[in-house]
């Protein structure tokens, strides 16, 4: 594998990252912004947006972005290739994710008045 496969695989990475987190965002980020999609990231955004927000959802949204995160990982890996090709998920499973995260945020957000 050359150098061009391992920038392109990033660059897939940080893309899918990307798209998910403006996707958050557009809906929590003028409140509570998501900074990032590392697990950490993601588990510090749904503690602070649980404590801001009404919404039963975000657990779940906080549990698409980590399997997004860990999926966008797996594309990236060049090990995989060697050792878990069987693992590697199919390009239509991150749009499924998408499809699930759209359907969590929609009609969401009420403000907590504690």
């Amino acid at each position: 594998m050359d150098g061009s496969t391992r920038r392109t695989r990033f660059e897939a990475r940080v893309s899918l990252e990307r798209d998910f987190l403006s996707t958050v965002n557009a809906a929590f980020g003028l409140s509570v912004p998501l900074a990032g999609m590392t697990r950490d990231a993601i588990e510090s955004w749904a503690t602070r947006a649980a404590s801001k927000f009404a919404d039963p959802n975000i657990r779940d949204i906080a549990q698409i972005l980590i399997e997004a995160s860990a999926r966008a990982e797996l594309l990236a890996d060049n090990s995989k290739d060697v050792f878990e090709i069987d693992r590697t998920p199919k390009p239509d499973s991150l749009d499924e994710l998408r499809e699930l995260l759209a359907t969590a945020l929609k009609g969401r957000i009420s403000l907590r008045n504690d």
